[in-house]
C-alpha cells in the first residue's frame, strides 16, 4: 500500500481523501491544513457533493505542509492547496523526495510552470498533474471514439462548464484573481486541457468574456480553430448566484455521428449516428478522481512516468488560458 499525505483539507482535499479511502492501492496516513476547522474531519462547501468517508481518525494531522513532508510515513504527496501555493509546495515536495500529484491548475502562471519543469529535470519520482477530466469516464470514451476514427474526423465541438460563484472558498481565495487566476484558470481550464489533450494546440484562438475587477474573468467564451480541422467553442465560468447548479457538458459533431453529454441530464454519453442509430456506450467505472488516483498509484508501483497527465502538458494548458485572458482584455481596451 502506498502511503499518501494530503496537503490541503478544503473542498478538493476532502474530495481526494474520500476517494482515496476507496482505493486498494493506497492509504491516507497524514493530512495538513493551516485552518484548524479543516482538520476536524467535517464537510466544507464545494460545487460537487462529496460522498464517502472524510473522517480523520487514525490519520496524522499537521497544521502546515512542511511538517507533513517530514513525516517518514508518507510516500506520496497530494497537493490540494490554493493555486498560488502550488509551486512552493511542488518544490518542497521534490526536496523531500516524494511522489507528487498536484491539483490543477498546475501553477498560477505558465512562468511558474516553466520553473517547475526546469526543477523536474532528472527527478526520479512520479510527478503528475491532477487534470481529472482526462480520466473522467465519459470524456475518456468520447476521446477513444474520436481517436478510433470509426465515425470520421471531428468537424466541430462545443464544451461548457458552469458553476455557482464559489463564495465558500477559504478566505475567499477563489474570488481573488491574484491567488486563483479567476474562473478562467480555475474552472475553465478543465475543458481547455481536455481540448489540448484531444486535438493539440490550436492554430488560432479568440475569446471574449466578463472581466470583474479583482475577481478576474468570471465568464469566458473561447473559439479555437485548427488548420484544416475543427472549430471548437469552449465556455466556462462562475458568473452566477451561489445556488446555480454545477454543469459540465459537451457536443461534438463528427463526419458520421454526433456525440453528446450533459451532467445535469443523465451523465451518459449519447452517440447519434448518420445511419439513425442512438447508442449509449458503456463507461469505465468510477469518476475522474478515482481513475486519476489509480493511474498515479499504478505509475508509482510500476516505476514509470505519468505520461497521460505530464507537467509539460499541464503548463501548456495554463499558457492557453493566459492567451485567452489576454484576448479578452485586448477587446476591452480596443
Amino acid at each position: 500500500m502506498i502511503k499518501v499525505g494530503i496537503i490541503g483539507q478544503g473542498f478538493i482535499g476532502k474530495m481526494h481523501l474520500a476517494t482515496l479511502r476507496q482505493s486498494s492501492l493506497a492509504v491516507v496516513t497524514a493530512v495538513a491544513d493551516r485552518e484548524p476547522a479543516n482538520l476536524e474531519g467535517k464537510a466544507v462547501g464545494g460545487n460537487i457533493a462529496i460522498s464517502g468517508d472524510i473522517s480523520l481518525e487514525g490519520v496524522a494531522r499537521y497544521d502546515d505542509g512542511d511538517a507533513l513532508l517530514r513525516d517518514p510515513n508518507v510516500d506520496a504527496v497530494l497537493i490540494a492547496l490554493p493555486t498560488y501555493l502550488h509551486k512552493e509546495y511542488i518544490l518542497k515536495s521534490m526536496a523531500a523526495g516524494k511522489h507528487i500529484l498536484c491539483e490543477k491548475p498546475l501553477t498560477r502562471t505558465s512562468a511558474e510552470g516553466k520553473e517547475v519543469l526546469d526543477a523536474l529535470k532528472g527527478y526520479d519520482r512520479v510527478f503528475m498533474s491532477a487534470q481529472c477530466i482526462r480520466f473522467w469516464p465519459v470524456y475518456v470514451e468520447a476521446r477513444n471514439i474520436i481517436l478510433s476514427g470509426v465515425y470520421g474526423k471531428v468537424l466541430s465541438a462545443q464544451l461548457t462548464r458552469q458553476s455557482g460563484k464559489p463564495t465558500w472558498s477559504w478566505q475567499g481565495w477563489l474570488l481573488d484573481e491574484a491567488r486563483s487566476g479567476g474562473a478562467a484558470l480555475d474552472l475553465h481550464i478543465h475543458d481547455i486541457d481536455f481540448v489540448n489533450y484531444l486535438l493539440g494546440t490550436p492554430g488560432h484562438l479568440a475569446a471574449t468574456g466578463a472581466d470583474i475587477p479583482g475577481e478576474g474573468i468570471s465568464q469566458i467564451n473561447a473559439l479555437y480553430t485548427y488548420d484544416g480541422g475543427p472549430a471548437v467553442a469552449v465556455d466556462g465560468g462562475w458568473f452566477h448566484p451561489g445556488v446555480f447548479p454545477f454543469r459540465m457538458a459537451f457536443r461534438m459533431e463528427l463526419e458520421k455521428a454526433a456525440l453528446e453529454f450533459d451532467s445535469r441530464i443523465d451523465g451518459d454519453l449519447h452517440v447519434y449516428t448518420n445511419d439513425e442509430n442512438h447508442l449509449t456506450p458503456a463507461l469505465l467505472p468510477g469518476d475522474g478522481y478515482s481513475r486519476e488516483h489509480e493511474y498515479f498509484l499504478r505509475c508509482i508501483l510500476d516505476g514509470r512516468p505519468a505520461e497521460e497527465a505530464s507537467a509539460a502538458s499541464a503548463v501548456e494548458s495554463v499558457a492557453l488560458v493566459e492567451q485567452e485572458c489576454a484576448a479578452v482584455r485586448a477587446i476591452a481596451r480596443s
